[in-house]
């Protein structure tokens, strides 16, 4: 795991494994209105983003777990609650503008694209450009402004977006806290 500034990346180990299935499920599923009309992108299934029984999010959860309790047992939390997963698939010259979440925190699994790949966020005054590779998880504050910038390949860019909130601070994560706390007066 690297952590940049409260912005963590790690890769979904199982990705080489879950590509073509995870692919062909999202394929065969319906997309929806893309209603930011300053975005242009192919597909997208947002508008079911909290209908955690579509097929493609089954056969995913198990993976992301895995992953996903990982970071969280590294940041410290005990736990998390998804709120949202949808997909996204960007063709030739397809952009998501500058936007922000809702929850705690917001992530994207780069499930299919061209490599290398940047995602940009705005932080201090100044764009960085977070260099991204398909199998990759990135995570970072919701609040955080960032934007997916053009697909300039003929390869079609394919994400899973999802936004999370983190439950409960560990017991060891508290003592040390609290030790730091008291060392300080």
């Amino acid at each position: 795991m690297t952590n940049m500034n409260g912005v963590l990346l790690t890769k979904v180990e199982t990705h080489n494994v879950i590509k073509d299935t995870l692919l062909d499920l999202i394929n065969s599923q319906p997309s929806g209105p893309n209603d930011n009309t300053n975005d242009k992108v192919s597909r997208l299934d947002w508008y079911q983003s909290e209908d955690f029984t579509r097929e493609w999010i089954q056969y995913f959860m198990p993976h992301f777990n895995k992953t996903y309790q990982t970071l969280v047992d590294k940041l410290g939390y005990k736990t998390f609650d998804v709120r949202g997963m949808w997909y996204q698939q960007y063709e030739y010259d397809d952009v998501h503008e500058w936007h922000l979440h809702s929850d705690n925190y917001t992530g994207l699994y780069y499930l299919e694209m061209p490599n290398p790949v940047k995602t940009q966020i705005y932080c201090n005054d100044e764009i960085i450009d977070l260099p991204v590779s398909e199998g990759d998880l990135v995570i970072f504050p919701s609040y955080t402004i960032h934007k997916a910038p053009n697909n300039l390949t003929k390869t079609r860019k394919t994400i899973i977006s999802f936004n999370v909130n983190f439950e409960g601070i560990q017991e060891e994560v508290l003592t040390k806290i609290r030790k730091i706390e008291h060392e300080s007066k």
